[in-house]
């Protein structure tokens, strides 16, 4: 990956994180996807036309659902924010991703 890195808080440490795209403006955007064990931190490559970074706190995570990509990958990582809103990726292994963050949205509450 080329440049991804992302700067933490004080007391911040990444539990896992891997290559992912993030849904922004309707276009897959690859990248690095992080959870701490404060945030979710999503960082686009630097040779993408689409640059953006994301980041999620954990206390706006409501729930983790799963979503089948273009309707046949099982791939899809949704995460459901208490205000309504959802942000969507693309992961390797979703069902890690949903336990890891679930334990962390849940020891953080």
């Amino acid at each position: 990956m080329t440049n991804t890195t992302c700067s933490l808080v004080e007391g911040e440490s990444v539990i896992f994180e891997e290559g992912a795209s993030h849904f922004h403006n309707y276009i897959a955007v690859g990248g690095q996807l992080r959870l701490t064990n404060r945030r979710i931190i999503f960082k686009s490559l630097t040779t993408f036309h689409y640059q953006h970074e994301l980041v999620i706190w954990l206390d706006q995570v409501s729930n983790v659902e799963f979503f089948m990509n273009m309707f046949m990958n099982p791939n899809g990582l949704a995460l459901m924010m208490k205000d309504g809103q959802i942000e969507n990726f693309i992961v390797d292994d979703r069902k890690t991703w949903r336990e890891r963050i679930l334990r962390v949205v849940t020891q953080a509450a």
